[in-house]
């Protein structure tokens, strides 16, 4: 392979960094992109976090609810999820968890303790990449080792999300390959979220999730290393303190922590370099690809609310020990026990009814 200074080239036209020179490489037809033109711009009023409907959890037997329930879940505004492998990974805007193996009770116990220990979020959805946006494509492109004599290749395709694919190389010192946004203006403020959290498909690499907090082309990257599982749907929590402030894959330890009210850019990378010389353990050279499906921004949340049958009644103590709060159906309607007396104010009475009557 040899390095081909027109995709270079486009890369200048496409950020824009080429000073004075970027008017004329946009100007170019060779090096222009009729799915990023700059003309699409995006609305700054849709950078801003949109919360996401509350979820109701079936868990284990509950699962085979799931299609009776969606239709009037769904009118109050809730959302099922029956996915088991998302259900285990996370409860994200979870409101409820439902439980209907009542005779199963050697693994009820167990089934509660995890619940009182995995943590809650509250989730909000700056992109859902299954949605098409011209205005959203138009923001991405590629940013390889070609800036640097690498041959890598990447490119963005829109295929049940944002799919982040391309052929990487370690030749001619390479080694990477990435799709950035250009800058945001106005910068994204999710000052009052924890991290973002991306839903997210990959083939077994370990990529890296990164932000800045300034305009800078070549400003400081803040950089977050994750673990992907082929043909499964992985939920990656980004915590912003623990993002690793690098300049060109060294490390900056003197640097402040990211500043999550002023996010300019994002960018998704393939690297055989971890951080300060160090090797990425998972990578492999060659054909790759990452699908994210939805990018949003999280802060811890309360505890969901427990549906459980009339069977598991008796089990209000070990709720309380867990911090936690269920219901369980009665012959006029269903009881709160537990943590709580009283139903969450998030929580409707008419949700609860709905699940007990789909039990029957």
């Amino acid at each position: 392979m040899v390095w081909n200074p027109l995709r270079l080239l486009k890369t200048l036209a496409h950020f824009d960094v080429a000073g004075p020179l970027s008017p004329v490489l946009r100007g170019l037809s060779e090096l222009a992109d009729p799915g990023s033109a700059m003309t699409q711009s995006l609305d700054p009023a849709g950078l801003v976090p949109t919360p996401a409907p509350p979820s109701v959890y079936l868990s284990g037997e509950s699962t085979g609810w799931a299609a009776s329930l969606i239709e009037p879940l769904g009118s109050l505004g809730y959302r099922v999820e029956a996915a088991p492998q998302v259900f285990e990974s996370h409860l994200g805007n979870a409101a409820l968890v439902v439980w209907a193996a009542a005779d199963h009770e050697d693994s009820f116990q167990p089934w509660l303790e995890r619940m009182g220990q995995m943590p809650a979020h509250q989730e909000a959805t700056l992109f859902d990449f299954q949605q098409p946006d011209p205005a959203v494509a138009a923001l991405w492109g590629s940013l390889d080792d070609g800036v640097m004599g690498g041959v890598s290749t990447s490119q963005v395709q829109w295929q049940n999300g944002l799919r982040f694919m391309g052929q990487v190389s370690t030749a001619n010192s390479g080694g990477f390959a990435s799709v950035r946004t250009r800058n945001f203006e106005p910068p994204l403020n999710v000052g009052q979220w924890q991290g973002t959290v991306l839903y997210a498909q990959g083939d077994g690499q370990r990529y890296k999730w990164i932000v800045r907090d300034n305009p800078g082309w070549d400003s400081l990257a803040y950089c977050y290393s994750f673990d992907t599982q082929p043909d499964r749907l992985s939920v990656v929590r980004v915590p912003f303190l623990e993002m690793v402030a690098t300049r060109r894959a060294r490390t900056v330890p003197e640097a402040t922590p990211l500043n999550p009210a002023q996010l300019y850019s994002m960018q998704l990378m393939l690297s055989k370099f971890e951080y300060d010389g160090e090797l990425n353990p998972a990578f492999q050279p060659g054909s790759f690809g990452l699908t994210v499906a939805r990018l949003g921004v999280y802060r811890q949340g309360p505890k969901p609310l427990l549906v459980l049958p009339k069977e598991n009644a008796g089990v209000a103590p070990q709720l309380t020990a867990a911090g936690l709060t269920g219901v369980v159906p009665q012959e006029a309607g269903f009881a709160v026990i537990g943590a709580s007396r009283n139903l969450p104010l998030e929580v409707k009475p008419a949700v609860v009814e709905s699940i007990f009557q789909a039990a029957h």
